[in-house]
């Protein structure tokens, strides 16, 4: 571990702080709009709404738990990008699971336009390559490459995150 390494890391501890708590905040919000019934306002099936929401919610869990991920200190690059890689595969595991839904009702509905695949489709799976090859430039010693990837898919998942719940 270098300290070249721990300087950077720590000059972009304020960044993930600040992403973190944003996200955290969208959480609640969304806990909120959808604990209070989203789907009856929206005149939306519940799993139609379901199929909508829960995308937004992994991707907002995903920037989450990389924000946590990167305020961990003093940790070895390489355990940085095994962890980065882990959390998204979890991540890339949940959402392969939900396009399926999320086809299947925009099929039903024959409501799916650009936007939404940008939103629900292409800017997350961009975002997802973003976050596997951040975490193999942290493994094979490329950090300042991967701290550039990680910015980028952080900042397009909630971008993604934010579209796709308020559009």
């Amino acid at each position: 571990m270098t300290d070249a390494f721990l300087e950077t890391l720590e000059n972009w501890q304020n960044y993930y702080f600040m992403i973190g708590g944003a996200t955290a905040g969208l959480i609640g919000l969304m806990f909120v709009a959808l604990s209070l019934g989203l789907p009856l306002i929206q005149n939306v099936p519940k799993e139609e709404g379901r199929a909508f929401a829960a995308p937004s919610v992994i991707y907002f869990v995903t920037v989450l738990l990389i924000a946590g991920v990167m305020l961990i200190p003093a940790v070895d690059p390489v355990i940085l990008g095994l962890l980065v890689l882990m959390t998204t595969l979890v991540g890339c595991f949940n959402m392969f699971r939900r396009w399926r839904k999320l086809f299947d009702n925009a099929i039903r509905r024959s409501d799916f336009f650009l936007s939404d695949w940008m939103g629900h489709i292409i800017v997350p799976i961009l975002s997802y390559v973003l976050l596997i090859a951040a975490a193999v430039c942290f493994i094979v010693v490329q950090w300042p490459l991967a701290f550039g990837a990680l910015w980028m898919a952080s900042i397009l998942l909630m971008l993604a995150a934010i579209t796709n719940t308020w559009a």
